[in-house]
């Protein structure tokens, strides 16, 4: 159960930070060795997979943005091959549009679990404090109401939210983020592995039942 493989991957549009999410998800900086590349241009053409630094057996996928010319929206979760992972971080770095809300309704169809990440809310913070001299707090906890409010508007009951500064990931939620992950993780190595038994069996049931089959 330890080492059973926890693929989770990191999905949004173009350019809200997933790259950069994945690296301090695993303590690098962009420049250092084995980090995932970001840029200013959209830098994952194919999804890609980062190693956990403590427990190897949990692997972070990085993927396209979706809404992409090679990543449309309505092919994107069937081209990145979605089955494959049991976990999904979906990232915006600004309101959750309807790119979002389609891919996270798709995914809890599914049975997938998801999990949503406000990024560079250290920009909306400083906004809101230049311009109406609002404390962090309260912006944290109106954009995290919005974001609750859209969600269970569009049919998404009790939404795991989190608000980071993938830059910084000591502040806000990040921390929290990363509690919940990795306290998470043996259940959702225990469903997953469940999930790979179920179809092994009904994979050989199958098998058997056509084998045993009479031919005239």
């Amino acid at each position: 159960m330890a080492n059973y493989p926890l693929y989770i991957a990191i999905i949004g549009r173009a350019g809200v930070g997933k790259s950069t999410l994945v690296n301090s998800l695993r303590g690098l900086r962009a420049s250092e060795e084995r980090a995932a590349g970001v840029g200013v241009t959209e830098t994952t053409v194919a999804p890609t997979v980062y190693l956990h630094p403590d427990d190897p057996s949990i692997r972070f996928w990085d993927t396209p943005g979706v809404g992409t010319p090679q990543f449309q929206a309505d092919k994107y979760l069937d081209k990145i091959q979605f089955q494959r992972f049991h976990v999904f971080l979906l990232v915006t770095c600004s309101r959750f549009t309807e790119h979002d809300h389609n891919l996270a309704s798709q995914l809890l169809r599914e049975k997938k679990h998801v999990l949503f990440v406000r990024s560079k809310i250290d920009i909306d913070i400083r906004n809101a404090q230049s311009d109406y001299g609002e404390s962090a707090d309260n912006v944290k906890e109106t954009i995290t109401v919005d974001i609750r409010q859209n969600l269970i508007t569009c049919g998404i009951e009790n939404p795991v939210i989190f608000l980071v500064n993938n830059q910084k990931p000591e502040e806000l939620d990040f921390p929290e983020m990363v509690s919940y992950i990795m306290g998470h993780a043996t259940e959702y190595k225990a469903e997953a592995e469940n999930q790979m038994d179920a179809a092994i069996k009904a994979a050989f049931s199958e098998e058997k039942a056509a084998s045993s089959c009479i031919i005239l």
